[in-house]
């Protein structure tokens, strides 16, 4: 399914196979991680960002690099340390012959992998905000623009306690998904030890094979926006997202953005399964990724608001799917 010589087939079919075929992939470096893959799938799909967050070790860079490489496209890394500037990070005009001539800074590509996103300041971590949310920067009062698809990878390290600037809400939901990345099982961790590396680096990465060309994912992301939702399901998407507002110890729920990610997930799910159309359970399986990012309580769990409100919401949601039948 090599994007170089594939016959261009119908978008929904390529789109059912790409799933498969991105564990495949992906598997050849990294073991125990397939939801996190899927995951990055979506968002890719969905013009969305990824926050990994997970202890070192746990293949955040690797996870990152290979899905750049199925993908086709070109891929940088910055490591953001207290040092970093918004400069690096954006670009900057400098004078040649007297003339004004930008120089792009390192978010120019198509992935970005942004490591170890809390270890910089917050004046660098909003120089990735425009770039995020506008799919351009801003540099002395001149737009330019990123070529799509543009997806910032993210990675933080939760058991880091000095040195670290924890991201703002505002930043934290420009977030497509986050992910929780945990230690591999006992026999994928094993299985590891039989990857071929070069020293302590595993050297699998060019055996990682392109499954769509640049051009061609595009077209298959355009197919995942025309994905449908049935009005059944949109409303038990948006009572969801109400009901973590309503939660007892909830300072801040769920944003209409963060419903409208939602529902841009659940197409992509919905077209990686096969569907031409978003069923309750895309959301429910998505709300967690997309959702507990977004939500300050203080005497209750994210992950646990989630929870109860995708619990509180389905009833009604299955009382008039059976209606609706």
């Amino acid at each position: 399914m090599n994007g170089r010589h594939a016959v261009q087939r119908d978008p929904a079919e390529e789109l059912a196979e790409l799933r498969a075929a991105a564990h495949d992939e992906v598997s050849k470096l990294v073991l125990s991680h397939e939801e996190t893959i899927e995951l990055i799938l979506i968002a890719a799909l969905a013009g969305g960002h990824v926050l990994l967050e997970g202890p070192p070790g746990t293949a955040k860079t690797l996870l990152a690099s290979a899905t750049a490489r199925i993908l086709g496209v070109p891929f940088k890394r910055v490591q953001f340390t207290p040092d970093t500037t918004p400069t690096e990070i954006v670009g900057r005009v400098v004078r040649v012959g007297g003339e004004p001539r930008f120089e792009p800074g390192i978010l120019f590509t198509n992935v970005l992998l942004a490591d170890e996103i809390n270890r910089t300041p917050p004046r660098t971590q909003a120089a990735l905000l425009e770039a995020m949310q506008e799919g351009h920067v801003t540099v002395e009062g001149r737009t330019h623009w990123l070529k799509p698809p543009f997806i910032v990878i993210a990675t933080q390290n939760p058991y880091e306690h000095e040195g670290i600037f924890p991201l703002p809400e505002s930043q934290l939901d420009r977030f497509f998904v986050k992910v929780v990345l945990e230690y591999a099982s006992e026999e994928d961790e094993i299985k590891m030890l039989s990857i071929p590396h070069r020293g302590v680096s595993p050297d699998m990465l060019g055996d990682v094979l392109p499954l769509v060309s640049e051009s061609r994912f595009l077209v298959l992301r355009s197919t995942v926006d025309e994905t449908f939702v049935p009005d059944s399901v949109a409303r038990f998407l948006i009572n969801v997202v109400r009901r973590t507002r309503e939660v007892r110890g909830v300072v801040l729920g769920a944003s209409p953005r963060a419903a409208i990610h939602l529902v841009a997930a659940s197409k992509a799910r919905a077209r990686l399964l096969g569907r031409d159309h978003v069923i309750v359970d895309d959301v429910a399986e998505l709300a967690p990724y997309v959702l507990r990012h977004r939500i300050i309580a203080t005497d209750a769990d994210p992950e646990s608001v989630v929870r109860e409100a995708v619990h509180s919401a389905l009833p009604a949601a299955v009382a008039e799917a059976r209606v609706s039948s």
